[in-house]
């Protein structure tokens, strides 16, 4: 056997071990049903109004799949997990809406004790930080123009 019958043999050996294609738009490291759920509460936090987009519009769920899909340190990809698990089960013994659990969380925000309390901390800093830093967030929503010269600097009144 020559060299190019055995790089023929181990490109078609490779051509075999070749995986699927994730399906387009599939979640990269949560289920569907987390994904789900990571896009309802990001909504919540930062929903839709007349003024501008919410964040799933702006794909605040998506930059957090990828986000923790790409995060190296295992126990920042599992306290995702952990904690929408949690929020999922304070739903179901709940039986509130999702609203009314966010809103409980929140009133503990300041100084969390319950895992869940934590995890809601987590999740509205990284909702605020992907919406704002989205097209849609910084430039719809704050009304930021980019490196422009301002013919007049209207200034902030901090009082």
């Amino acid at each position: 056997m020559d060299r190019r019958e055995v790089l023929k043999l181990a490109g078609g050996a490779f051509a075999c071990l070749q995986l699927p294609a994730a399906e387009p738009g599939a979640p990269l490291f949560f289920t569907a049903a987390e994904f789900a759920l990571l896009d309802k509460l990001t909504e919540l936090i930062i929903p839709a109004d007349g003024h501008s987009p919410g964040a799933h519009e702006a794909g605040v769920a998506a930059y957090i799949d990828r986000t923790v899909a790409e995060a190296y340190v295992p126990d920042e990809k599992m306290s995702w997990r952990k904690g929408l698990a949690e929020i999922q089960r304070l739903l179901k013994e709940s039986g509130d809406q999702p609203v009314a659990v966010l809103t409980k969380l929140a009133a503990n925000e300041k100084d969390p004790k319950t895992e869940a309390e934590k995890f809601f901390t987590q999740l509205k800093e990284t909702t605020a930080f992907a919406y704002y830093s989205s097209s849609l967030g910084i430039h719809q929503e704050m009304g930021y123009l980019g490196n422009v010269i301002l013919p007049e600097f209207k200034g902030y009144e901090a009082n």
